[in-house]
């Protein structure tokens, strides 16, 4: 690990990171601005599958999908420059690893709104009542997306695990 570690810190994106002192707040403002659009537009999907303003069809509310997916491309992006700038300190901090698990959580969370709810609700119709699933994928989402963003917060105040 320790050379995996040394050949990161050697790298160009590390230089990029830590030798230009514009480049962490940067980062820090685009993660900022893909967490909002990721979490604004979650938020709003997974309230509807909750059952929450039934008023708006499902298929209004899916449109948000890409603004989702944007957000959390910027966020991956940013946050692999700072994982790469400093990987000793993220990959022992038991905070950033309770993170990673609840976005590996949200992630299969999605792959089971892709293939099983997403078809259920485009075939039944925006008006159709939800099944459970459904309302089970959207809180998972909400509390885990949620989560990220507290450990996220959280993340220098946490600590280390060792290393």
């Amino acid at each position: 690990m320790n050379a995996l570690f040394n050949w990161l810190e050697a790298s160009w994106i590390n230089e990029l990171m830590l030798g230009y002192p514009w480049s962490w707040p940067i980062f820090e403002t685009l993660h900022f601005v893909g967490l909002c659009l990721l979490l604004g537009a979650l938020l709003i999907m997974d309230l509807r599958l909750l059952g929450f303003e039934r008023s708006i069809s499902l298929k209004t509310v899916h449109q948000l999908m890409p603004v989702a997916i944007v957000g959390f491309a910027i966020n991956l992006i940013t946050g692999l420059g700072f994982f790469l700038a400093v990987p000793r300190m993220y990959a022992y901090n038991w905070g950033f690893q309770a993170k990673m698990a609840l976005v590996l959580l949200a992630g299969l969370n999605f792959l089971v709104y892709y293939w099983k709810v997403e078809p259920v609700l485009v075939r039944n119709g925006p008006n159709a009542p939800l099944a459970p699933l459904a309302r089970i994928v959207g809180a998972v989402s909400l509390l885990s997306w949620y989560g990220v963003l507290c450990f996220g917060r959280l993340l220098p105040y946490l600590g280390s695990s060792g290393g």
